[in-house]
Order: C-alpha cells, then structure tokens, then sequence
C-alpha cells in the first residue's frame, strides 16, 4: 500500500570495484541497522549502503570527502559526495525529520509535493521560498533542480529501481539511496541519522543523538511490568477484499514486542504486510485487546461504516483502537511516516501509554492518538 507521508525519488548508478582497504581505515558498523556501514580514513570516509530494497544483493559505495581533497589514485566508487553537503533535495520525508534532528533543515532547498512536508519549521522555509516545490515523485521538474544546483539528492528505493536520475549523476549532481525504511528494528531505522551525520559533518552531533535516542527507548522499554498474561493486540485493517497488517518480523511487530505485548502474528516471518481473509481476522483478532493502526481511520463512526465485521471486534466495542491517521501536520501529512522513524522512543511511550496508562499518566501521546467517537 502506498504510504502517504513517502515521496519517491528514482535512481540508479552503476556499480563500481571494490575499493582496497588499507591499514588506516576505521570501519564503523550500525550496531542495529542492517543497510548501511560506514569506513573513515585519513581524509575520506566510505559509505557503504546494501538492503536499498527488500532482498537486493546490490552494494552501493560512495566517497565522501571535503571539497579540495583530492580523490584517491586507483578506486572506483558509485557516487562522489563532497562534504559537508550544503544544498539537499530530499526524497523521502523521513529526509527532513533526519535533517531537522540534526538542526539542518536549512540544507533542504528542494523537494517533489512540498505539501506532504509536516514539519514545522521545513513549512516555514517552504512559505518563505527557501524549499522549493521540484514537481511530483516521478515526474520531476528538471529545469528547477538545475536552477537550484543541489549539492546531493536523497534518493529512496523502490522495488524496481528507475533510471530517472542518471542525467544528474552525468551532470555532476550525485544521489544517494536512503534506505531507513527498510530496517525492521525501530531503532535500526533511527540510526540511520549517522549517515547523515557523515553527510553534513555531524558525525559527533549524529552519534550523540543517537545515543540519546537509544537510551530514551530502553528506558521505556524496561519500563513495562513483566507480566505472564501480556494483552493481546490486533492490527491492520481491510482493503478492497483482504485484510491488511504487519508481518512477525515487520517493524510494527517488533514494536509490539518490545511493548510486552501478544501480537496474534508474532509467528509470522514476514516483514511486510500479510494479505489474509477477513474471515481469518476475525476468527484470530476478534477477542483481541488493543486494536493497533487500523489504517487511514480516525473515528469509531467512520470505521463501522465502512464494514459491519468491524464491530464484531473487542477492541472496537471496548473503544481501544488506536490510529496514527489522526496525528497530522498543518498540511494533512502524517507525523508517523515522516518523524516516526526518527523518534523510535516516541512511538514506543505512545503505545505502552495506552496499554499501560498508570506507567505515563501525564504524557500526551505524539502518534498513535485514540480513535474519536
């Protein structure tokens, strides 16, 4: 299903050799993230970026070295980036949540459907005309990307990947692949601001965050009673004729997980999303507790009209659905799919909030917000 908060951004670059490593080389890896490493040598660092979609064998190496260096003798790489990136067009809006994490949001000058954009203070520079409107995902607008002459695109990857960006790569303008949205660990998925921290010259700042970040949702997670009996919890939601949620291995999942909960698909190996009948929904999910994501649904009203099985569920005739289609920027965009990925931490308390409400009596939940009546 399409994610709304996601604008796409093609791209393909050809595969270069391996460059040789040599005895003054760091290697740094993600310590949860499974699709990027990143190598520091004496005056380069090499990111390296593999997963850029589900089950891809492919490898990505990029130099990042600062401008006035000059490149290695002998090593061929897929994208040349000099740092510190000054002028990004992003693709994704979890790009922007990265870049306003790090207290960069000023790097951003263009990005296709400006009005998927949430953030704050990224609205403040669209009004302003600082981030410019570069056309749709697919269709970008050619001429005002020349204008603006970015210093790197963000690019995200799809299951095929398109050739719709090799004309900047010739142009001199390179794009690199982003690929959070493929890690199945929350904080997996937050890590990835280390890469971006090596892309604007904030490795201490990233690092520092990150660990910030993890520490929060550690904390919260040992915060849960250990309990033998844990709550049972259902996601998903119907479209056209099957019932859509998250697979055993999916980030969903594994969220619900470290909330000391029962999700009914925890046995599952997928990490996608599951295609299964209503009818096996139901028989599974229906004496279920808490009702997690139930799509693009924001009332109890809008939810029972759509289909007369939903009522059928505990959950809805308890009032315990909880929904991130109703936590909204000032343009419709959805927080969850642009700073969610970021905020791992926040996205935890919101759930163990509404399963456990005496642990955060005062904590007022960021995405997963209860459905109205």
């Amino acid at each position: 299903m399409k994610k709304i908060q996601t604008i796409i951004l093609l791209s393909w670059l050809i595969i270069g050799c391996t460059p040789s490593r040599s005895k003054d080389t760091t290697s740094t890896s993600a310590q949860y993230a499974q699709g990027f490493s990143i190598e520091s040598k004496a005056t380069y660092d090499i990111l390296i970026l593999k997963n850029i979609v589900p089950n891809s064998q492919t490898v990505l190496q990029y130099l990042l070295i600062a401008d006035g260096i000059e490149l290695p003798n002998g090593n061929t790489y897929d994208g040349v980036i000099r740092t510190p990136v000054k002028q990004i067009i992003a693709g994704s809006t979890t790009h922007v949540a990265f870049l306003e994490e790090l207290d960069a949001i000023e790097t951003l000058v263009g990005f296709p459907e400006t009005d998927y954009i949430s953030s704050a203070s990224a609205r403040k520079r669209i009004a302003e005309g600082k981030i410019i409107d570069v056309g749709k995902s697919q269709q970008l607008n050619v001429e005002r990307i020349l204008e603006l002459n970015p210093d790197l695109i963000l690019s995200f990857g799809v299951e095929s990947i398109d050739g719709s960006l090799k004309r900047f790569n010739k142009m001199g303008i390179p794009s690199a692949f982003i690929g959070e949205w493929n890690e199945q660990n929350p904080l997996g998925r937050a890590e990835w601001i280390k890469v971006f921290g090596a892309l604007l010259g904030k490795k201490k700042e990233a690092d520092e965050r990150f660990k910030s970040i993890e520490e929060k949702y550690i904390e919260i997670q040992n915060s849960v009673p250990s309990t033998k009996t844990k709550p049972t919890v259902l996601a998903g939601a119907i479209y056209q004729d099957a019932w859509y949620l998250p697979g055993g291995d999916s980030y969903l999942a594994q969220l619900f997980e470290d909330a000391n909960t029962n999700y009914l698909w925890k046995g599952d190996t997928q990490t996608g999303s599951l295609a299964l009948s209503i009818e096996t929904v139901l028989e599974k999910g229906q004496q279920a507790d808490y009702w997690f994501a139930p799509g693009q649904h924001t009332s109890y009203s809008i939810l029972e009209e759509e289909h007369v099985l939903y009522s059928k569920f505990k959950a809805t005739q308890t009032k315990r659905i909880f929904t991130y289609a109703r936590s909204k920027g000032s343009s419709g965009g959805l927080l969850f799919f642009e700073s969610g990925a970021t905020r791992p931490d926040l996205v935890l308390k919101d759930i163990i909030h509404h399963l456990y409400p005496e642990l955060y009596t005062a904590y007022v939940p960021t995405y997963f917000l209860p459905l109205d009546d």
